[in-house]
């Protein structure tokens, strides 16, 4: 405890009166003999020292009244939070939140201009020889940040470099930082200045608190300058999807995006699609109600193939506009290519067994123009170049000989995809043994009988009772149960894919290859038994459908979900939903190549334009390559490049402000307090930091309290006074 006006302690010294005083009362009368009042002396003797007691109550309270004035005046403070801040070398730690939401507007001024002012405010507070570290939470890392300095030129020509970043702030990890920074300080006074907008988005759940920045840091004053004030209307672009499912020149891209008010009243909106910078669509106004959202679909058309940069962009001004735009890739395809493979071709089209395939693949009416499907023979498999198509769909084949089944399996191995389709060609004994000689490769469990109804079993045909949703081409083809459950199947071939059975024939004696996985069962009759069945190998996959896509076998051709039962499963296996890209500003770009022995070299280039070529390292396990580029603090698209590779497709990431950023909710101080108890914590006005300052040298004055102090002191001596006092003789009593 310090005083700012010790010559009042002084007046302390008028405690002593009511002492005196009392030492002055207590003179003692001439004692004269009266025999006639003996009796009461007994009873006078009680009283005399009950007098005395009470007398004493009234000195010591009385003193204590004037000892409390005179130490009231004297304006004592308590230091606790500096230990005499103003007379002892300082270490503080400075923390500037330059997260997207600092980029707000609040009264006509960009919110990040009074947080770097205040810091500046700050930073001239501290005296010369004071020990100071800066901290920004987001942008590139420039020198001198996080290191301790006595120098304040060095914090002075790195502020004016900070500014408002894309990234999303993690204050708790910062106060952390700070915390292990200031440990290494061996001054008496160590500080925490956060200066933030509080918002809630910036804290993670759990860390930061108590033992987060080390032993002994516990107890380090943490000052948050609050710089939130009320913000100007804003709406941020929360979310932009590409709903296509495959993306092809000249057909129609649907591009789904997603608005948010972020204010407390309702503001208009109107959005603008750019496809490779030039405006393709203009949406119409939306008129979003308070903390409300909404959503408009643009669709636009590319002319030709290749790899697209996309943007959604508001148009106008409103509270921010460092959430008023969002970036995606996509790869624009001229057409997936296919292959189907029948036994022969019919003079007559549509006495095909892949007449009704042919078709589907080729129409296309959910997306016209997505796939490209060839046509071939069984005898086509032993010289056409399979791996240029993405599928092959083998229709009611004789098993194929050896060389088109060594042709086929590396062909999956290669990261190939086969669909076998069932029919009258198909012999069960056959299959497998062709499967056995392909080391389990090519089907995906092992063939059983071919099943028909028989009269005993009172039915004509079995229904489909079961759709896997779990499966991406089926997720949205399960809903309603009706769209499936119409199909009628007569015939269908058995298959061995239930309790992981894998094959009838021993893994070891066939010799199989590793990394095959246990069978999945896709679809199912309305008796339980697999109709269509899956394995995924190291890199392809291998389908069969135990029924046939001719209305010999089923009407499933005939029913309207075969369409988009075919063609979504044809671009779930061409990876076309995989296409996009997207990761938050700040966050790392990551590429793994685990086939690659030797670095690889990678070409960047940035939103910049700027080019930046680097190498891979090994991984962590050794098997392979990895790639990580972390200076991803702009947004916008980033194009990659392997150097090495004798044909390489650019890839495309699409770098986004993190969407958190534009919710307006704060956090509570309770939550802040209870969070780093016992460290000392204090909320402080950017606009006014003196009071703070002053806080800071001075302590926290008692005044208020010693105050309190005298008037209850003096409420308790007059109560006191009264009901010990003598008592007024009522001078009317009659004798």
């Amino acid at each position: 405890m310090t005083f700012a006006a010790p010559l009042f302690l002084i007046a302390a010294l008028a405690a002593a009166i009511p002492v005196l005083l009392h030492l002055i009362d207590r003179r003692q009368a001439k004692k004269l003999p009266f025999p006639t009042l003996r009796f009461l002396k007994l009873s006078a003797e009680k009283t005399r020292r009950r007098k005395r007691i009470h007398d004493l109550l009234l000195m010591l309270l009385r003193a204590a009244v004037l000892l409390l004035i005179a130490l009231g005046l004297a304006k004592p403070t308590v230091t606790n939070l500096s230990a005499l801040w103003g007379g002892a070398d300082t270490a503080a730690a400075i923390i500037l939140d330059n997260s997207a939401s600092m980029g707000a507007i609040d009264a006509d001024r960009m919110r990040f201009d009074a947080a770097a002012a205040a810091v500046a405010e700050i930073v001239d507070e501290l005296r010369d020889g004071d020990q100071m570290a800066f901290l920004a939470t987001g942008g590139p890392d420039f020198p001198g940040l996080g290191r301790l300095d006595r120098t304040k030129q060095s914090i002075r020509e790195i502020l004016p470099l900070c500014k408002v970043s894309y990234e999303r702030a993690d204050l708790e990890a910062k106060i952390s930082q700070a915390r292990r920074i200031l440990a290494e300080a061996k001054t008496p006074n160590k500080q925490i200045y956060v200066v933030t907008d509080m918002q809630k988005a910036c804290w993670e759940e759990g860390g930061g608190g108590r033992g987060a920045g080390g032993e002994g840091t516990d107890e380090i004053p943490i000052i948050f300058v609050d710089c939130r004030r009320k913000p100007k209307p804003n709406v941020a672009v929360q979310s932009v999807a590409v709903s296509t499912i495959a993306p092809v020149a000249g057909v129609p891209i649907a591009v789904d995006a997603e608005f948010y008010n972020a204010s407390t009243v309702s503001w208009p909106c109107v959005a603008e699609l750019y496809i490779d910078g030039a405006k393709e669509a203009v949406g119409p106004t939306l008129n979003l109600p308070p903390d409300g959202r909404a959503k408009h679909d643009f669709t636009f058309t590319c002319k030709t193939g290749g790899l697209r940069r996309g943007e959604i962009r508001l148009a106008g001004e409103d509270g921010s506009k460092f959430d008023d735009r969002r970036f995606f890739t996509l790869d624009v395809d001229r057409a997936i290519p296919v292959a189907i493979v029948k036994s022969r071709r019919q003079e007559i089209p549509y006495l095909d067994d892949s007449y009704y395939l042919e078709r589907a693949l080729s129409a296309g009416r959910s997306a016209p123009g997505a796939i490209r499907a060839a046509v071939l023979t069984a005898d086509d498999l032993a010289k056409e170049p399979l791996a240029e198509y993405k599928a092959i769909f083998l229709v009611n084949l004789p098993a194929p000989h050896a060389d088109a089944a060594e042709r086929l399996r590396t062909y999956v191995e290669n990261g190939g995809n086969l669909i076998w389709i069932a029919g009258d060609n198909v012999d069960p004994d056959a299959y497998n043994l062709m499967d056995e000689q392909a080391k389990g490769v090519l089907l995906p469990a092992p063939l059983l009988e071919v099943r028909a109804p028989r009269p005993q079993d009172d039915r004509d045909s079995w229904r489909l009772g079961f759709l896997d949703k779990q499966f991406p081409a089926f997720s949205l083809l399960t809903e309603p149960a009706s769209l499936y459950e119409s199909v009628l199947v007569y015939k269908h071939i058995k298959l061995s894919a239930d309790a992981g059975q894998v094959s009838n024939l021993s893994a070891t004696s066939s010799g199989r290859v590793g990394n095959l996985s246990h069978p999945e069962v896709l679809a199912r009759l309305d008796d339980g038994e697999p109709l269509l069945v899956e394995k995924k190998s190291e890199s392809g996959r291998v389908f069969f459908l135990g029924t046939g896509v001719h209305i010999n076998w089923t009407n499933l051709p005939l029913r309207p979900i075969f369409l988009p039962l075919v063609s979504r499963l044809v671009f779930a296996l061409a990876q076309v939903e995989k296409s996009q890209r997207s990761i938050l500003a700040g966050r790392p770009i990551e590429m793994r190549f685990p086939k690659s022995a030797e670095p690889l070299g990678i070409e960047i280039v940035p939103p910049s334009g700027e080019i930046v070529r680097l190498k891979t390292r090994p991984d962590a396990d050794k098997t392979g390559q990895e790639f990580r580029y972390g200076d991803t603090h702009e947004i916008g698209v980033y194009l990659l490049r392997l150097l090495d590779a004798a044909k390489s497709t650019p890839l495309a990431y699409a770098a986004n402000v993190d969407p958190a950023e534009s919710d307006p909710a704060a956090l509570d101080r309770e939550i802040l307090e209870k969070r780093y108890a016992p460290a000392p914590l204090l909320f402080a006005d950017p606009a006014d930091l003196s009071d703070t300052f002053k806080t800071l040298r001075e302590g926290k004055s008692l005044w208020g309290l010693f105050l309190i102090a005298v008037l209850l002191a003096l409420v308790f001596e007059t109560y006191l006074s009264n009901r010990l006092g003598p008592k007024k003789r009522d001078e009317n009593i009659s004798l």
